[in-house]
């Protein structure tokens, strides 16, 4: 077959926010967390405070629409499945879903259907509990009455783990920032003690998730845990 009629090869469709903070190894806005075969879509100026806190401003933006696009552009590149660099984007997963024929799995938070079939409670930490709103929890499958079964918690809005993503800092202390996940991770744990298993909402939270199940016993999990997604980074 000549080299111009020569089908994409299979990969895992990664959209991206514009940022600018260190992602350590493990973060799932990393390629390599994932597999050899990723093809990246980055969106400019779409940035993280204005995604997970100023949703209405963002979906009132220009740029909105670049979601849909990159969709569509890594689906002809060859994506057999697609996901996201942020959670928040749980918003838009019935919609961006609409305009692809390969699985779009936009955040972790889709894994809490499953899960609720099974336990009565799942935690999820996140990084902005107080910015998950009822559309979220929608876009991710969450019943409404099933709803009072999801324990969240967020991490300080003034800690350096959130002031470094959110603030989209160029610095990123590795280990205060998991010395603050961990300690929310506990206060999770502590606010419902018969929790099994605890839902990962951020992306930059994997890099932290082996500590994190250390210390609260808890089975920890990400969107690395939707086998859609890594075996179409591991084909």
């Amino acid at each position: 077959m000549p080299a111009s009629t020569a089908l994409p090869h299979e990969c895992l469709g990664l959209i991206k926010l514009d940022t600018l903070f260190p992602r350590l190894p493990g973060d799932l806005g990393l390629a390599s967390s994932w597999g050899p075969h990723v093809q990246e879509a980055l969106i400019r100026g779409a940035l993280p405070q204005l995604i997970v806190t100023q949703q209405q401003c963002f979906a009132d933006s220009a740029f909105a629409p670049a979601f849909g696009e990159a969709v569509c552009d890594l689906v002809q590149s060859g994506a057999s499945a697609i996901t996201t660099s942020c959670g928040f984007l749980v918003l838009w997963q019935k919609e961006l879903q609409a305009l692809s024929p390969v699985p779009v799995i936009t955040s972790s938070l889709c894994l809490l259907p499953d899960l609720l079939l099974r336990e009565e409670q799942v935690a999820v930490l996140s990084i902005d509990a107080n910015s998950l709103t009822p559309m979220h929890w929608s876009g991710a499958g969450v019943s409404a009455q099933d709803l009072h079964r999801v324990v969240v918690r967020g991490l300080p809005p003034q800690s350096h783990f959130c002031q470094s993503i959110l603030g989209n800092q160029a610095h990123l202390d590795a280990q205060q920032a998991q010395s603050e996940v961990v300690a929310a991770a506990l206060q999770l744990k502590q606010s419902a003690p018969h929790i099994q298993t605890m839902v990962l909402e951020c992306t930059n939270l994997p890099p932290y998730q082996k500590a994190i199940a250390e210390a609260t016993g808890c089975k920890v999990m990400s969107l690395r845990d939707v086998p859609v997604l890594l075996k179409a980074a591991n084909p």
